[in-house]
Formats: structure tokens, C-alpha cells, sequence
């Protein structure tokens, strides 16, 4: 199984029968936050995989003048995802910031630029942060308890948009030095 099947997984794990379409708008809506969401065609394909496996099932839905598939996971579906999130160590997470990237290239392009980048970085980490808390807001209340995580995983989310902006704005001070130090 890829890392993409068991995301498309988890995602039915929440109990819901979902189209590819509806499947890649909340992989849109929430995945995106902290692990690569899936484009369309990678979401079909692994459905048709998940399906030859039987870890999900589809079923033909009439809609208007066309049928659409929904997919649900399957037991033996639940089993394969909870024995993969249980058992295997999750890979080291693999940085790749391309603000970073450009500030260790400063040397070509200066503070004055690096501060620009830096701030359309700062409003692109606060539209985030907006993002996140109205994702959070969005969650169901109550039970079922899957979305107690899914809480605990927005609130990581905004907590690390924090550390951003507070890094971020470090950053600032010591670019504006520097800036100033050029002039």
C-alpha cells in the first residue's frame, strides 16, 4: 500500500460514504494542513486499488441524468489502516520550505528582498491559521470520538502556525539589522 491509499483510507475511516470528488475536497479541506493532499487522479487510482483488495467497497449511485460511485471502507479496510497506524514508526517528516530556501541564498538576493518574501510568507502562515480555526469550528461536536483527534490535529496545526509567525518575526528583526547594516 502507498501512503496515499492509507490517507484515502483514513479518510473513510470517519465512518462516511464518499464520492472521488468528495474525497478530494476534504483531503483539500484537511489533509493539505499537515501531509500532501492527493491529487484527483491519484485519489481513482487507489480507490480502484483499495477496491481490488476489498479494503473498500463502491456502490452505484443514480444522480440525474448520470451514476456516481460512492466508497465506504470495509472492515477488513478498518483492520489494514489501524494495523499500519499502530504498528509501523511514521516516517521522518521531510522539510521543504521554499522560504527557507531563498533566505539561505541571501547572499544573492539581500535582506530587502528576503523581508518582502518573509512578509507575504507572514500573511500567507495567517491565512492558514484562519483556515485552521475554521476547520477546527467546523469539526462535529460530541461523539463519534474520531473527531476528538481531528481537534487534536487542528490545534497542533495552529500551534505550529504560531511558531511560524514567532519565528517569522524573528526573522524580521534580524533581516531588518542586517538591512540596516547594508545601507
Amino acid at each position: 500500500m502507498t501512503p496515499t491509499g492509507y490517507a484515502v483510507l483514513g479518510l473513510l475511516s470517519f465512518g462516511r460514504e464518499l464520492t472521488g470528488y468528495e474525497l478530494k475536497q476534504w483531503a483539500d479541506d484537511s489533509l493539505r494542513f499537515f501531509y500532501t493532499a492527493p491529487a484527483m487522479s491519484q485519489i481513482y487510482s487507489e480507490l480502484d486499488r483499495l477496491r481490488a483488495a476489498g479494503l473498500v467497497r463502491d456502490r452505484a449511485v443514480p444522480d440525474g441524468n448520470r451514476t456516481i460511485r460512492t466508497y465506504r471502507i470495509t472492515p477488513e479496510g478498518e483492520d489494514v489502516l489501524r494495523a499500519w497506524a499502530e504498528v509501523t514508526e511514521p516516517e521522518p517528516t521531510v522539510l521543504k520550505h521554499h522560504v527557507a530556501l531563498r533566505l539561505f541564498l541571501g547572499h544573492l538576493i539581500g535582506p530587502e528582498r528576503l523581508l518582502e518574501q518573509t512578509a507575504r510568507h507572514r500573511d500567507w502562515v495567517e491565512a492558514r491559521l484562519r483556515e485552521l480555526e475554521r476547520v477546527d469550528a467546523a469539526l462535529p461536536a460530541g461523539p463519534p470520538e474520531v473527531w476528538r483527534y481531528a481537534r487534536l490535529v487542528a490545534a497542533w496545526g495552529r500551534h505550529y502556525c504560531g511558531a511560524e509567525l514567532a519565528a517569522l518575526d524573528e526573522l524580521r528583526v534580524e533581516l531588518e539589522g542586517v538591512a540596516g547594516e547594508d545601507r
